[in-house]
């Protein structure tokens, strides 16, 4: 394939990718960067042009395309989840609407998905070959682009004054404007050998040699996010010997200022400012979920399952890091029970708050400026224990301004919303009694099998029934898309028996109107309204 030269293309992508995030921001809808959209892992799209509780109430939402990418599954995960480009990219190709998935091959995907067609594929060079076991499979990509930090909250006196000054400016700033962060634009993807890649969008070639971020072959890469310059990844199990924790690099660019304002924009350097890797051991349990969620500025949260448990380690806890040096700053621990779910960070009445998810059956709701209290036990909020294996969290702010927080739950549900015998999504209403918080169950879904994460968009949840058997001798079935009104969970729509196969710990992301399912046979399923584009 003929490529550009790398000088056109700098200054294509540098002149057009304003224009095509512009578009973006004008459809109302949010880029998804990484794995549940945002860095405050809240799998929401607030707004969207053709997904709202009316259009999925009526007939036109249905399946578009499926296409299968891996074809040697190893163990449940084969695909990870998707994240796109800028509905309108300017490509060598004209204008493209790209989606980009990380395989167990170490494969990374492009794909048009207007047209269900392939745009590139790469089978990265820094492949280990080192065998899997069934604990730790190894191969499966970390994958993210550049992703922006929340804007800073406003109002509520102290907090957002403190969180203001921590962050060194106000929305619009570094984590608070429009866009991706001010990085060279890229795919940040991890190999099974543990070595960085920066991939240009457009072709799959390596912006710069691969930097070593990880010291062992095979790790768990749990979580993967590029803030603020910053490649962030969490690991879990201690596989292929590389500590449970989270490790981040810093890929500050230096591109060459221009010596003639008419000049062609620099073409960045080959080589990142830096590769020094700097991390934070749990020397305990490995970091759940999907990784590190952040707050306006900058902190790091992350959520621990069961390990040691001892005044330096820290197993069944939620931590808060400093950005960049991941030094420990706080964290919070209800006792000798794992968390479940990675945390989500929101604002709430000018303040920021974190919420994690334990194995005790409740939801915690935390300070983001100080997680524990001043025992490292006393949250702002909980909710009631009485629902079972809360496995993933995600959160939105309705039109009204009211806080929700939606757990997936595997287990039985009883609450005085409803309940489910095998699983479901609780809607929670986060309640303000004079600074003391309540989560109030709001609705219960239909029941589900081992739900992965809801994924809010414009009044309407999309919910996976994943199918994915969680007990021994338990047979698997085909997962099953569902869409719920938001205010009161009622089905509006499912997808019946199209998803031939289940899915494992993945929720639903969205892009561009569509909705995107990955499977375990290595599949990507999508739907939305037939439209011409």
């Amino acid at each position: 394939m003929k490529r550009p030269d790398s000088i056109i293309f700098w200054s294509c992508v540098s002149c057009c990718l304003t224009a095509s995030l512009a578009s973006a921001q004008g459809r109302g809808g949010s880029i998804w960067t990484t794995t549940n959209g945002d860095a405050e892992r809240a799998a929401s799209v607030r707004t969207d042009s053709r997904i709202s509780r009316e259009s999925l109430s009526k007939p036109g939402f249905q399946f578009l395309w499926k296409r299968t990418l891996e074809t040697r599954p190893r163990g449940p995960l084969a695909l990870t989840q998707p994240v796109f480009s800028a509905p309108g990219f300017i490509t060598y190709k004209g204008f493209k609407g790209l989606a980009f998935l990380g395989g167990i091959s170490d494969s990374v995907y492009s794909l048009d998905y207007d047209l269900n067609r392939m745009f590139w594929a790469v089978r990265l060079t820094t492949a280990s070959t080192a065998p899997g076991t069934a604990a730790c499979p190894g191969g499966l990509t970390a994958i993210t682009e550049s992703t922006t930090r929340p804007p800073v909250p406003q109002g509520r006196g102290a907090d957002a004054a403190g969180a203001g000054a921590r962050a060194g400016g106000a929305a619009g700033g570094p984590g608070g404007g429009a866009g991706r962060g001010g990085a060279v634009p890229g795919l940040y993807v991890v190999s099974s050998a543990g070595m960085l890649h920066n991939l240009n969008l457009q072709t799959g070639d390596d912006w710069f040699s691969p930097a070593r971020l990880l010291s062992g072959a095979n790790a768990k890469v749990v979580g993967a996010v590029f803030v603020d310059s910053v490649m962030y990844v969490a690991t879990a199990d201690n596989c292929g010997g590389v500590p449970n924790g989270v490790y981040a690099m810093n890929l500050a660019p230096v591109p060459a200022p221009p010596t003639d304002p008419n000049a062609l924009p620099a073409v960045p350097n080959a080589v990142p400012a830096s590769t020094d890797v700097t991390r934070w051991e749990s020397r305990g349990g490995g970091v759940i979920g999907v990784g590190p969620a952040f707050s306006s500025d900058g902190t790091v949260f992350v959520a621990t399952g069961d390990g040691d448990y001892s005044t330096t380690a820290f197993s069944d806890a939620v931590v808060a890091l400093e950005s960049k040096t991941l030094k420990q700053r706080d964290y919070f621990t209800p006792g000798k029970t794992p968390f479940t779910s990675s945390p989500v960070t929101f604002q709430y009445n000018g303040r920021e708050l974190v919420a994690a998810a334990n194995k005790d059956g409740r939801i915690y709701v935390l300070n983001a400026g100080a997680v524990g209290g001043a025992d490292h036990k006393t949250p702002l909020g909980k909710s009631s224990a009485d629902v079972g294996g809360i496995d993933a969290l995600s959160t939105f702010q309705d039109t009204a301004g009211a806080r929700w927080i939606l757990a997936a739950a595997s287990g039985a549900v009883r609450t005085a919303a409803g309940n489910a015998a095998n699983g479901a999504i609780v809607a929670f209403k986060l309640i303000d009694r004079e600074g003391a918080l309540e989560l109030q169950p709001a609705w219960v879904s239909p029941d589900l099998i081992s739900p992965a994460t809801p994924t809010f968009v414009n009044g309407v949840v999309f919910a996976l029934s994943s199918g994915d058997a969680r007990e021994a001798g338990a047979r698997s079935t085909n997962a099953v898309l569902y869409a719920l009104d938001a205010a009161t969970g009622k089905a509006l729509w499912d997808s019946g028996t199209t998803i031939l196969s289940p899915v494992h710990a993945i929720g639903p992301a969205v892009d561009d109107s569509q909705v995107y399912v990955v499977t375990t046979d290595g599949t990507l399923y999508t739907f939305g309204f037939v439209v011409e584009r």
